[in-house]
């Protein structure tokens, strides 16, 4: 069954245009996906402060989205090793470079 189906579907058991259905779907994501985006993960935490936030999400009949203490820790200690130089720059080319030679 195709995404477009399934939304056809819904829409006729709930009487709701597909529109709508739609749209509620993909909110329910976007509000989903902005939670998680909120929260300061990338920031040195300490456990206390990783403690009190809520970096869980649980979907119904799909389970439950998590970040654990241990996983944090993990990851953390992993970009420390491996991106220790990056300091979150974004690189662009040099334009002086590129008119000079043009």
């Amino acid at each position: 069954m195709t995404y477009e189906e399934i939304i056809a579907k819904v829409a006729d058991s709930l009487g709701l245009p597909k529109v709508l259905v739609n749209r509620v779907y993909r909110a329910y994501w976007k509000a989903i996906r902005l939670h998680i985006e909120s929260l300061p993960l990338k920031d040195n935490l300490t456990d206390e402060e990783f403690l009190k936030l809520q970096p869980n999400v649980n979907i119904p009949s799909i389970g439950k989205l998590n970040v654990t203490l241990k996983r944090y820790r993990g990851m953390k200690k992993y970009f420390e090793m491996h991106f220790k130089n990056y300091k979150g720059k974004k690189y662009k080319k040099d334009n002086n470079a590129e008119n000079k030679e043009g």
